[in-house]
Parts: C-alpha cells; sequence; structure tokens
C-alpha cells in the first residue's frame, strides 16, 4: 500500500507539470483532511487551528498547529499544548504551497518539536539535552475531473528523532526515523458542508518516532461558515484496531473570508 501511494504521488505529479500550468484556480478550493494535511495554505494573515505534520491526530485532540498565513503561499504556526504540558519545549512548523492548479495541488512541510531531557549515568543526572524531533511533509490533493465533488489527498510524513547530547554516542544510539502515510477522501455533500473518510498508518502515540505503527481510519464531517468566528469547523473520530483507541478530532479557521 504503501508503495502504490508513492508511485500514484510520484505518477500524478509527472502529469501535473506535464500538462498543467501552475495557476490559481478561479473557484474556492477548500480541503478538510483526517490524517493529512491540506496541500493549499492558509490566506495571508488567515488564521486556523489545525493538524500538522509534526503530531499526528494519535497526539491529541488538541495537538493540532495554531497556524497563520504569511505569504499566498507560506504559512507557519506552532503547537500551543506542547508548551503548557512539556516544560522547556518549543516547536514550529512551515508549510510551502509549491504547486497551485486546477486539479492539482502540492505542498511541503517542515515541523521541529524540542524538548527537555535528562541523560542519567549511575542514577545521576549528567546533562539535560534537548529531544529533537524533525518532521519532513510531502501533502498532495488531486480533484479528479470526472468526479467533481470528490478530492483525494495522499500523504507521507518521515518524522526522524534523537537526543542533542555532546555525548556523540547518545546522539548516534537515540537517532531514528519513521515514516507515515495514508489517504484522505473528501466528499462534498452539499454547498458548504463536506464528508471526509481517511485510512493512515500512524505513529501510535504521535509524538515521536519510538512507537509502534498501527493502522486506523477515521471519518469527519466539516462545514464553511464565511466570516464567523469560527468558519471551517470539522469534527470526526479516528479508531485504531490494533490498539482499540478511539479519539475525536476537532479543527477549525477563524474569520474565513
Amino acid at each position: 500500500m504503501r508503495a502504490f501511494i508513492l508511485a500514484f504521488i510520484f505518477l500524478s505529479g509527472l502529469q501535473a507539470f506535464a500538462g498543467f500550468d501552475d495557476v490559481v484556480p478561479q473557484k474556492r478550493v477548500i480541503f478538510n483532511p483526517v490524517v493529512s494535511t491540506s496541500a493549499r495554505t492558509l490566506a495571508q494573515w488567515q488564521f486556523g487551528f489545525q493538524r500538522t505534520s509534526g503530531a499526528n491526530i494519535n497526539s491529541h485532540m488538541l495537538a493540532n498547529a495554531l497556524s497563520v498565513g504569511v505569504h499566498d503561499r507560506v504559512e507557519l504556526g506552532t503547537v500551543p499544548i506542547f508548551y503548557a504540558t512539556v516544560p522547556g519545549s518549543r516547536n514550529y512548523t512551515a508549510k510551502l504551497n509549491f504547486y497551485r492548479g486546477e486539479k492539482f495541488d502540492w505542498a511541503a512541510a517542515f515541523t521541529e518539536n524540542r524538548f527537555k531531557s535528562e541523560v542519567k549515568q549511575d542514577g545521576k543526572v549528567m546533562e539535560t539535552p534537548d529531544l529533537v524531533l524533525r518532521s519532513f511533509h510531502v501533502g498532495f490533493n488531486y480533484r479528479p475531473s470526472e468526479l467533481e465533488d470528490i478530492t483525494l489527498s495522499p500523504f507521507l510524513n518521515n518524522v526522524c528523532g534523537h537526543i542533542d547530547s555532546k555525548n556523540t554516542m547518545t546522539f548516534v544510539y537515540s537517532l531514528k526515523c519513521e515514516s507515515e502515510w495514508g489517504l484522505d477522501v473528501q466528499y462534498q455533500i452539499k454547498d458548504r458542508e463536506w464528508l471526509t473518510v481517511a485510512w493512515g498508518h500512524l505513529r501510535e502515540a504521535g509524538i515521536s518516532p519510538y512507537e509502534d505503527m498501527n493502522t486506523g481510519a477515521g471519518i469527519a464531517w466539516s462545514q464553511f461558515r464565511p466570516k464567523e468566528m469560527f468558519s471551517r469547523p470539522s469534527v470526526g473520530v479516528y479508531y485504531t484496531p490494533d490498539t482499540g483507541n478511539t479519539l475525536f478530532l476537532l479543527s477549525t479557521t477563524f474569520f474565513e473570508l
């Protein structure tokens, strides 16, 4: 399945670059993901509380990024809950919508999280280096001409972690990477309402690469309410059979035009 998604992204990308110009579609394009992130960025100075590649949906219902569009195709954000729950933490995420077309959108996102850790020897704390988690996410939205109410969004997210220790061996032994992948399928059920179903192979807890990988599925309902405080509320649920975990999903934009 992973090879299929990678091949699908690659081949569709070749078709996009070969047959389409990088232009802004005339109609509004809205995508509300469950396991992935939208390949579109927020409009300039538009704010949102949305999924980010650095913390997947298993992290916590509130482990979304508070993001803002700083350019037509650049979005920056941070995950507020990590500052509140993990002392000494800091994080940021950046997303670039590098291709935009009538049928295809491509985006790349980079996230870095730093959490304070301890290195002990014989029960004594030797140093307090950062646990560094970096994520690189490639997202892709495809709107087939034959199915105008459907949006397909496969994604790949690579997460690497290491302890930023002065001891070279601590760094080497702590270095580990994992890859997440999955697919969102969105269907427009009304003029301003959508239903998204998703499948994903994600980290069990979603906060580090030192975790088991599990397959799950989810569904979310979304609505667009222009100029309202909660302009694009999206609520859903995600279930992982291997662990029996059921998680509730929540995201929105604010005062979207």
